[in-house]
């Protein structure tokens, strides 16, 4: 029986502990990618669902991989392009240079040897964004022959799609039954930017809450009186991706324009400043949920966008994300250029929902008006494949004339549902306290995502893809009331669900939000907190339920983005009719939600009982604690690594020593 040297040993083991180290930085050659400018093999970042798409693009007919806006672009006067890539230096393009891999340095030092000017390597896309000589754009360009190199693609500029809602869409219904306002939820806001300082905006409540900690007096004020600082902010971070590219204090967001305030509102909006005639007020559809502002539009171009949007995946879980919401279309050029999902923006938002963030994109207004556009004219990046295309109603609930619908160039079904977004009331950006109305799909997108918030609020574990699932199956169908006039052109070729005017059909937030929270309105819980009480490490929550039965069921217990914790039943016949539960201990101090459910099966629970609270005492040796055990179990394994290693050494030599010693005898 053959035995095995120590060596081979050694070996085995050796390749047994390197191998989960090494194991990730393995290519093989079937693996998505390409080899780049220096011949070593580079992975994809972009998702499955785009491979090869440059070989049937929609906006390359002729096939000479450059975007035929490009080669459009070309053939007028140079003011007409240099105004279009305002943000290049004459004479040159602004273009997205698309690979089959994702770009290495390799790739960007070759691209500027042939005089390009990078500006940006997307994480989520095989582009690098850059500024390319005209010189060198065309078919049998030195450009096409760097490796890897599939498609020059036109960057393009942004443009917002604008042309008594939440009671028409059912929304106060929502808020009545269940007294859900979107609390604990988060959506950031892909736009020109929110104002922060804005009434309707500036924080939870429209006034002052006293409770938490506020400044010390100024000592050398004789009659110090400091301002107050409010307890509930509404914006919860600020990232500018125009001017300075980096994250701003929260409390210094501002609007470049009107647009993403009004946005803002519509979504979270409280309320608070101008009033109605009849004194009612303009509350957005979760005045609960907090906001991120992600500034993004539209002094600069698509980098910008890019770049927020990038900005949303990597913080998700850091500033607990739960909604994007982006009112935005590329601006379009003379001729109308087929969406068929592939560009490089739509590529984006399809990342963006894939990281888990659920994502509402807006139609477009391209379909009617005062210039007929007609079918197949939902702007990119609202022809993505992930997110959730948004058409928009008027206020009699009337597909409005300038939505614009589907089919996509590559024939899917789009939008994928439909609300109120004409002449809706929110805030202006224009004043502290002002509203204004406006009306476009712009609108229509961030009233579903307050729709969503509810949803969320109702299942704090809702997922994208879920949301997607109960849009498909609980909106209200609708069909077109064919009428003389052009405008109301069926663009369906099939009478099915969904179509492409509606989508799936109306929203329904009611139903939306009981399928979302498999609530069973015969059951409630009641949590024995007030909204912004200052909850300590370790403290012990209680409260009330009602419609259980002895034995049966559980209550849970979440605080923010962490895991349901299962509460303790107090009550004489094990009803779970009282409760209590000690919390974990918290590592971050500052805004939070507490939710608690009564889950009887997995589609039977009460409505969620969610409270804003205030988080003291975070326990920061927590982290520092789980970095201490992660470095000694770190330096474990090299120990034991070095002893097996210093191990078989020794056996090796003890092995070969005695070995010699063998053929020494039998020499003699």
């Amino acid at each position: 029986m053959m035995k095995s040297s120590p060596r081979v040993v050694a070996m085995l083991i050796l390749a047994t502990l390197i191998f989960p180290l090494t194991a990730s930085q393995i290519s093989p050659n079937n693996q998505r990618g390409g080899l780049d400018a220096v011949g070593e093999w580079q992975p994809r970042h972009s998702l499955e669902i785009h491979d090869e798409w440059w070989e049937d693009w929609s906006r390359d007919t002729n096939q000479d991989k450059i975007d035929d806006r490009i080669e459009w672009l070309l053939n007028q006067p140079s003011d007409v392009y240099s105004q279009w890539w305002k943000r290049a230096e004459q004479g040159y393009a602004r273009v997205f240079v698309d690979y089959d891999h994702h770009p290495s340095d390799a790739d960007v030092m070759a691209l500027e040897k042939l005089g390009a000017k990078v500006t940006m390597r997307p994480i989520y896309l095989d582009s690098l964004i850059a500024n390319v000589p005209l010189e060198i754009i065309y078919s049998e360009s030195p450009l096409f022959q760097l490796s890897g190199v599939v498609m020059l693609e036109d960057l393009g500029l942004a443009t917002t799609h604008m042309n008594e809602a939440a009671p028409n869409m059912s929304v106060d219904e929502v808020w009545s039954r269940y007294g859900y306002d979107g609390t604990g939820v988060t959506i950031a806001v892909l736009d020109t930017g929110v104002r922060g300082d804005h009434e309707g905006l500036n924080d939870m409540d429209d006034e002052l809450t006293i409770g938490c900690e506020q400044p010390n007096p100024d000592p050398v004020n004789p009659n110090p009186n400091p301002i107050i600082i409010d307890c509930d902010p509404k914006i919860s971070a600020f990232y500018d991706a125009v001017i300075t590219d980096s994250e701003q204090p929260a409390g210094e967001s501002y609007d470049s324009g009107t647009h993403g305030t009004h946005v803002a509102g519509i979504a979270a909006g409280t309320g608070g400043g101008q009033v109605s005639a009849d004194g009612s007020r303009y509350i957005g559809v979760a005045p609960g949920a907090w906001l991120i502002n992600i500034l993004a539009c539209c002094d600069g171009d698509i980098q910008d966008i890019i770049e927020g949007a990038e900005w949303a995946i990597e913080n998700k879980n850091s500033k607990g994300i739960d909604i994007l919401t982006s009112s935005l279309g590329e601006q379009q050029l003379e001729l109308h250029f087929d969406n068929d999902g592939s560009s490089a923006w739509s590529q984006q938002m399809d990342a963006v929902a894939d990281s888990g963030i659920i994502t509402f994109l807006s139609a477009g207004n391209e379909f009617g008006g005062v210039t007929f556009a007609g079918c197949n004219t939902i702007d990119s990046p609202g022809d993505a494949n992930l997110p959730i295309t948004v058409a928009s109603l008027d206020k009699d609930l009337g597909l409005a004339i300038y939505s614009s619908r589907g089919y996509t160039s590559d024939g899917r079904v789009k939008p994928d549902v439909s609300v109120i977004g004409s002449n809706i009331m929110a805030p202006d950006a224009a004043t502290s306290d002002g509203y204004t109305s406006k009306s476009g799909t712009s609108m229509a997108t961030p009233l579903m995502a307050g729709i969503a918030a509810l949803m969320v609020e109702a299942n704090p574990d809702l997922t994208h893809n879920q949301v997607k699932d109960i849009i498909g199956t609980d909106s209200i169908e609708r069909d077109l009331q064919l009428l003389d006039d052009p405008g109301f052109n069926d663009c369906s070729l099939l009478e099915s669900r969904p179509d492409n005017e509606f989508g799936y059909g109306q929203a329904n937030p009611i139903l939306f939000v009981e399928s979302a929270g498999a609530i069973d309105s015969s059951l409630n819980i009641t949590m024995d907190l007030e909204t912004l009480q200052q909850i300590g490490n370790e403290s012990v929550i209680s409260g009330t339920s009602s419609g259980g039965s002895a034995g049966v069921g559980l209550v849970q217990i979440k605080v923010g983005g962490g895991d349901w914790q299962q509460a303790t039943d107090i009550s004489s016949i094990g009803d779970w009719s009282s409760w209590n539960l000690k919390l974990k201990p918290h590592i971050e101090s500052g805004n939070s939600t507490i939710y608690s459910r009564l889950v009887i099966s997995d589609d039977k629970m009460s409505p969620v009982d969610a409270r804003r609270v205030i988080l003291i005492d975070g326990q920061t040796d927590l982290s520092e604690e789980l970095s201490d055990e992660l470095s000694l179990g770190f330096y474990a394994l090299i120990i034991t690594f070095s002893s097996i290693v210093i191990l078989i050494g020794r056996r090796t030599y003890m092995f070969r020593s005695s070995r010699n010693d063998d053929n020494n005898i039998s020499d003699f």
